[in-house]
């Protein structure tokens, strides 16, 4: 069989199979690529909904709070991979009673401590309520 005769037979599957193979390699590169650029860069933003409010008083503070609402909703912005590893345990959302003297309708704050290359974008509500607990009988009087 010559040459031109081995191109010519079956010339239509021949160049069907050329473009599947041409389309199947673009395909590959493209999803490459973009894995490339997921991992090395972009950033995109992520919500943790319902976050535990932790409260920091003093060891010498007795007293019981409650906080009202006691979770709150952050939003975070950076990196994709670093935002792809964050857990819930890396975002510390806090309210500082230290330097407080608790007053009725008493309101703080909320703080929120991000690990490095994590941004705040918004914490809802921003403040939150503190109600200070009624003594009860095995409770010592400050």
């Amino acid at each position: 069989m010559s040459l031109r005769d081995s191109i010519l037979h079956n010339f239509w599957l021949k160049l069907l199979s050329l473009v599947l193979a041409i389309m199947t390699w673009f395909t590959i590169f493209a999803i490459q690529r973009n894995v490339r650029l997921n991992e090395t860069g972009g950033t995109g933003t992520r919500t943790f909904n319902n976050h535990l409010i932790t409260v920091m008083k003093s060891a010498a503070d007795v007293h019981g709070f409650r906080v009202v609402p006691n979770a709150v909703n952050v939003t975070v912005t950076g990196a994709n991979r670093i935002l792809s590893t964050l857990s819930p345990k890396d975002v510390d959302v806090f309210i500082n009673l230290t330097d407080a003297e608790l007053t009725e309708g008493l309101t703080r704050k909320v703080q929120v401590f991000l690990p490095d290359g994590v941004d705040l974008v918004n914490v809802t509500p921003p403040f939150v309520r503190i109600v200070r607990l009624p003594e009860g009988p095995g409770t010592p009087a400050p």
